[in-house]
């Protein structure tokens, strides 16, 4: 088992990350910066604001069922 985790290790160290010029080396010209790289930023973004509709969604199904769960725990006396 622990030969397997070695190995893959090894094998995960060895592989080089390829990015575009956008993720490589944003803000770097000042306000006169290459489309490519005012796209990866503007792309970067997009990922937050997606991230954080995403957490605000899990936030209100959790609140959810936690108020459910105490709604059906008050009309059974459980508690």
């Amino acid at each position: 088992m622990k030969f397997a985790q070695v190995l893959t290790a090894v094998l995960l160290i060895h592989q080089t990350a390829m990015a575009c010029v956008g993720c490589r080396e944003p803000g770097a010209f000042g306000p006169n910066e290459p489309q490519t790289i005012v796209a990866g930023m503007a792309f970067s973004w997009s990922v937050l604001t997606m991230l954080v509709l995403v957490i605000v969604a899990l936030c209100g199904l959790g609140f959810y069922i936690a108020k459910t769960c105490a709604r059906v725990d008050r009309e059974n006396g459980t508690r």
